[in-house]
C-alpha cells in the first residue's frame, strides 16, 4: 500500500530522511537490513507521520517577506492569526544625524522579543469605526519598518507638534524616544533600496501594508482616503507613505484595540535612566558606533563640539560618558534593573549636570512671573470645557463630542506619563513641561480635585472624572455631544453662600 501510495523513489527518500531524523528504538544496525515497507511502516507510526513533513513546512505568510529581507538583524514567525516580528531595534544606518531638537536620548538596543515581540493580524478586518492618528494614538507604535523599527505617530504626545517639521527626525526620519528607544516617525522609504518596490516599507499594526510613493507595479498612485490608503490595483485595501503628512498610515482602516492612547497589545521598551530633558540650541552632527557594543553621538552646542559616548553592559544597563567643549568627561552607570539606575539614580562618578542651554537658565530677579490659571475671584470666569471646547473639537464641527473630551484626556495622560506606567505622579505633573494641550494646564491647577483618593497619583480614571461631569452639565439632552447653544448656556462659576464654586464640579 504504502509502495502503491507514495511510489518506490519518493519512499526510498523518506526512510533515508526517517532514518536520520527518527532511528528506530530497537538494534539501528540490524534496522537497516530490514524490507523497505517494513522500516517505512515503523518509522511513520513512530514519527507519526512527522516524517513527510520535511516537505510540508508551512510556508511563510506573505506579510512576513519585507522583514525577512533584513535577517538575522529581523526574525519571524507566525501562527494561524498573526505575524511575530523580533528585533531590537537599532537599524543598519546611522542614526540622530540631523537632529535640532533634541532631548538627549540616544539610541539602545531594545529588548523586542519573545512575549515582547511585535504583531502583526494576518487576516486584517475593516474597522466599523476606524479610528484617525490626528486625534489619537499618540503613545507607542501604529506600524512597523520592516527593519524592526517601529513608527510612531507623526504628530508627538503633545497632540500638536509635527516632529518631522519640528527638527526632532535625523535624515531617515527616527529619533530615540524617554525610553532612548529608536523609532521613526515617517516612512522609512530608505528601506527601498533592499526591498525594491514591489515590498511594503512597513506593516501598520492594523495588519494593512504601507508601500512606498507608488505602487507596487511602478503606477502612480491614485486617490487616497484620509489614511493615506486605498483599495490598490490588486483589489485589496493597502497604505501608501507620502512626503508630506500623515507620511504614513493616518489612522487604522482595520481594527485595533485603544488603551491608553496606544494600540493594544504592543511591545514594551526597555530604558536603563531616567527620561532627559531638552537641550536647546543643540545640533547633532555626528554619529560613530567604535564596536558592537559602543556608540558615540557628536552635537554641536554654541558651535563647539560635545560627545556622548555610551557602552552596553553585560547584565543590561549602559554607561555613558558625556565630554564638554573642553573634553571634560562626566560619567554615568546605569545597572538597567531599572529607569533609575544603580544605586538609586544610577553610579555617578564626577557627576555634573551636561549643558542645558539658556532654556533652562535661571529666571532674573527683575523678571515678574504671571498668575498661574485663572483668578477664582473672577466674576467674569467661565467653565474650563466652556473656554477650551474649540481646542477639542478636533473635526472642527462645532460640537464637543465624548469620543474628542476621551482623546483629549488620554493625549493629557501620555504628554505626562514619562515613565509610561499609565498615571500621571506627583513629580510629572509638578515638574516643567508636560502635556500642551487644553487639559494639560488644568491638570497642574487642579492636581488636588482631579487626584481623588489623595495617592498623589492621578489615574486614566481620575483624569477624565471632572471633565467628563463637565462635559454631562454642558451636554442637557444627554446626546454625548455639547453643542455651542448648549455650552452657551451653561453658567459661570458663581459664589453661593460663602463658598466658592470651583473651575470644575466637586469631588465624587
Amino acid at each position: 500500500m504504502l509502495i502503491k501510495k507514495f511510489g518506490i523513489a519518493a519512499l526510498s527518500a523518506i526512510v533515508a530522511t526517517a532514518i536520520q531524523a527518527h532511528p528506530l528504538e530497537s538494534d539501528r544496525n540490524e534496522s537497516h537490513n530490514l524490507p523497505l515497507y517494513v522500516l517505512a511502516g515503523s518509522l511513520m507510526a513512530q514519527a507519526d507521520t512527522k516524517v513527510i513533513s520535511v516537505s510540508d513546512k508551512p510556508k511563510a505568510p506573505q506579510a512576513a517577506l519585507p522583514f525577512q529581507k533584513f535577517t538575522p538583524h529581523v526574525q519571524t514567525r507566525f501562527n494561524e492569526n498573526f505575524l511575530y516580528v523580533e528585533s531590537n531595534s537599532m537599524p543598519d544606518h546611522p542614526m540622530m544625524v540631523g537632529i535640532t531638537a533634541w532631548q538627549q536620548q540616544v539610541p539602545l538596543p531594545q529588548p523586542y522579543t519573545g512575549d515582547n515581540a511585535w504583531r502583526i493580524p494576518l487576516h486584517p478586518v475593516v474597522a466599523k469605526n476606524p479610528l484617525s492618528a490626528k486625534s489619537n494614538f499618540f503613545r507607542g507604535a501604529i506600524a512597523l519598518a520592516a527593519n524592526g523599527v517601529p513608527i510612531f505617530n507623526p504628530i508627538k504626545n503633545d497632540g500638536r507638534t509635527d516632529t518631522f517639521l519640528a527638527g526632532e527626525l535625523d535624515e531617515y526620519g527616527g529619533h530615540s524616544g524617554r525610553g532612548d528607544d529608536y523609532h521613526y516617525h515617517i516612512a522609512p522609504l530608505h528601506l527601498q533600496e533592499t526591498l525594491g518596490q514591489a515590498l511594503p516599507v512597513a506593516y501598520a499594526l492594523d495588519g494593512y501594508p504601507i508601500y512606498g510613493l507608488e505602487e507596487p507595479d511602478g503606477s502612480r498612485v491614485e486617490s487616497l482616503d484620509r489614511f493615506n490608503g486605498h483599495i490598490g490595483p490588486d483589489g485589496g485595501y493597502h497604505y501608501h507613505s507620502t512626503k508630506t503628512y500623515p507620511y504614513i498610515n493616518g489612522g487604522f482602516h482595520g481594527e485595533v484595540v485603544q488603551k491608553d492612547g496606544q494600540v493594544d497589545p504592543q511591545p514594551r521598551a526597555k530604558g536603563v535612566r531616567p527620561a532627559t530633558r531638552p537641550l536647546r540650541g543643540a545640533k547633532i552632527i555626528g554619529w560613530n558606533q567604535p564596536d558592537s557594543q559602543s556608540y558615540s553621538v557628536e552635537y554641536t552646542l554654541g558651535r563647539r563640539s560635545h560627545f556622548v559616548n555610551y557602552t552596553l553592559l553585560p547584565e543590561g544597563g549602559a554607561r555613558f560618558e558625556f565630554v564638554d567643549d573642553k573634553g571634560q568627561v562626566t560619567t554615568e552607570t546605569y545597572d538597567g534593573k531599572s529607569a533609575r539606575g544603580s544605586g538609586g539614580g544610577g553610579n555617578r562618578e564626577n557627576r555634573e549636570r551636561p549643558p542645558r542651554g539658556d532654556r533652562d537658565r535661571p529666571r532674573a530677579e527683575s523678571e515678574e512671573r504671571s498668575p498661574r490659571g485663572p483668578d477664582p475671584n473672577d466674576p467674569n470666569r467661565q467653565p474650563w470645557i466652556k473656554v477650551h471646547a474649540k481646542e477639542m473639537d478636533t473635526n472642527e464641527d462645532g460640537t464637543l463630542t465624548r469620543e474628542e473630551l476621551v482623546a483629549e484626556v488620554e493625549k493629557t495622560l501620555a504628554g505626562y506619563d514619562a515613565n509610561n506606567d499609565g498615571a500621571i505622579q506627583a513629580k510629572e505633573y509638578q515638574g516643567r513641561g508636560g502635556s500642551r494641550s487644553a487639559l494639560g494646564g488644568f491638570v497642574k491647577q487642579h492636581s488636588q480635585e482631579l487626584d481623588q483618593n489623595g495617592d498623589t497619583t492621578i489615574t486614566k480614571d481620575e483624569l477624565l472624572a471632572v471633565p467628563l461631569r463637565m462635559f454631562q452639565k454642558a451636554d442637557a439632552n444627554n446626546d454625548r455631544k455639547a453643542t455651542a447653544e448648549e455650552f452657551a448656556q451653561m453658567r459661570s462659576p458663581q459664589t453661593k453662600k460663602g463658598r466658592e464654586d470651583r473651575t470644575g464640579p466637586p469631588k465624587q
